[in-house]
């Protein structure tokens, strides 16, 4: 199955950078390098085409198919299945890591983009926006309503592309009706974009890649092979996935950049000008730090843990942290979120110190305040996710909560806690806060929970997404990326 690239572009009307009528090109490459890595991932290279301006609306394209071998003599048979993207993060989440090399240097290495991508993009738009504006490109439909006659929040599978039974409680019936994965001739394709995938510059300033001459860009995509980890099923692909049960499909993967094409004279002037001009262009780079932590027993303080994390005098824009199950974990069970989950670990207490100081008068305790902080991190644009979703603790536990299953499969999984160090002067230097010492967080957690999310005697990830200030300096002869 191709792409129709009006699915994809409607360019001048929903372009997100700077919107161009006449000077825009679409080009469409194949990988130069398909190969298979370390177990439980598979790579895929692209080379750039090196024209005009690299615009913010380019992306790879990818598709997911059923693995026919697994599927052999399973039940339902291959080609039914009811397999389909996860809701909250859809394609985004098959990306374990995201690398863009200039010149043989590394620009950007991100990991695991989705769990950076899914509190930025559901700060700037609601559930509802987030469905209408990137379910094309990435099948995301988490969208929850209020039950009218309890007061019940509750997953809204009568806006998404499940069917489930009439008082919504059976979980045996939760069919997909639309976005099935199946073969490649009856699979949809989709559009990841590149500043989802750890190049968010591209948001604000197109990139001048007609400056690099003879030096290559080159896109390094690493996917998962487990496809627990971002797809969901209903009960009818025989009860759970497999980590085979779907996979990417491959020789589909295609990079689609869009340009801005230059006048000739023009991009021959500013080549001329790398002589004694190199070009600077300054940009936002995210990366991770990874750690881990396990909770102790339900109602008891147990889990004290002391993070430190050393910017080596980064400027720093944002600080997000987030607890991810282990891949060892995924089960292929739930149906709504997949792996794509930062699991909420019950009431917290939460210090943090920046530069020898500590940014908070005394521990933060109150999850009014801790969720208030992701809104600070993001512009001021609060998290528009449902209160369910972000809070697991004895607050929450004494409220009454709806029995519907597909609620309880997100309840306390997105607990995103960011950190905002703008100083307000804007601008991508001179905008953050330096940091000259090692970072250190004390972090306290008692579970409140035994399922539903599982709080209690756990190991999880706890990733820290670092946003800090980068300089790449393009010359004639030399290409320089600031450390």
């Amino acid at each position: 199955m191709s792409y129709n690239l009006n699915d994809y572009f409607q360019l001048g009307l929903d372009s997100e950078a700077q919107p161009q009528n006449s000077l825009v090109m679409n080009t469409i490459r194949s990988p130069v390098n398909t190969q298979s890595g370390r177990d439980g991932l598979s790579k895929v290279t692209f080379k750039m085409p090196k024209i005009g301006m690299l615009t913010g609306d380019s992306m790879v394209t990818v598709q997911f198919i059923e693995n026919a071998s697994a599927a052999a003599g399973a039940t339902p048979a291959y080609g039914t299945g009811n397999a389909t993207p996860n809701f909250i993060s859809g394609a985004l989440g098959c990306i374990e890591r995201a690398r863009l090399l200039v010149d043989n240097k590394v620009l950007t290495d991100l990991e695991r983009p989705s769990m950076l991508e899914i509190p930025k993009m559901y700060s700037e738009r609601t559930e509802n926006e987030v469905a209408e504006f990137s379910n094309k490109f990435l099948a995301t439909q988490f969208q929850t309503n209020v039950q009218a006659s309890s007061g019940y929040e509750r997953f809204n599978f009568a806006k998404t592309r499940y069917f489930t039974d009439a008082v919504e409680t059976n979980p045996n019936i939760t069919n997909t009706i639309r976005n099935r994965i199946s073969s490649q001739a009856n699979s949809k394709v989709y559009g990841l974009h590149l500043k989802h995938l750890g190049a968010q510059f591209l948001e604000n300033d197109s990139l001048p890649v007609f400056l690099l001459g003879d030096r290559e860009i080159v896109l390094e995509l690493f996917f998962y092979k487990d496809c627990r980890e971002y797809i969901v099923t209903g009960p009818g692909t025989a009860g759970q996935l497999a980590a085979d049960t779907v996979m990417v499909n491959y020789p589909l993967v295609e990079l689609v950049t869009t340009h801005i094409q230059l006048p000739d004279e023009v991009q021959a002037n500013e080549v001329a000008n790398l002589a004694s001009n190199p070009v600077s262009y300054p940009l936002h780079d995210n990366y991770v730090v990874k750690s881990n932590i396990t909770t102790g027993v339900i109602n008891t303080v147990t889990t004290q843990k002391t993070f430190r994390i050393n910017a080596q005098n980064r400027e720093l824009h944002k600080l997000l942290m987030v607890h991810s199950p282990l891949m060892s974990n995924s089960d292929g069970t739930n149906r709504t979120l997949a792996n794509q989950q930062a699991v909420a670990l019950g009431d917290v207490s939460f210090q943090m110190k920046s530069n020898g100081l500590n940014v908070y008068e005394r521990p933060v305790t109150n999850p009014s305040i801790l969720y208030q902080q992701t809104t600070y991190a993001h512009n001021g644009m609060a998290l528009k996710l449902p209160y369910g979703s972000f809070h697991a603790n004895n607050r929450i536990n004494s409220i009454p909560q709806s029995p519907q299953h597909l609620y309880r499969t997100y309840r306390g999984r997105q607990h995103y806690l960011a950190i905002d160090f703008k100083n307000g002067n804007g601008g991508v230097f001179g905008g953050g806060s330096v940091q000259k010492q090692a970072m250190e967080i004390d972090y306290e957690v008692t579970a409140r929970s035994g399922a539903d999310p599982k709080q209690i005697t756990t190991q999880f990830d706890v990733l820290f997404y670092l946003e800090v200030s980068k300089m790449l300096t393009i010359g004639q002869r030399s290409i320089d990326i600031s450390f």
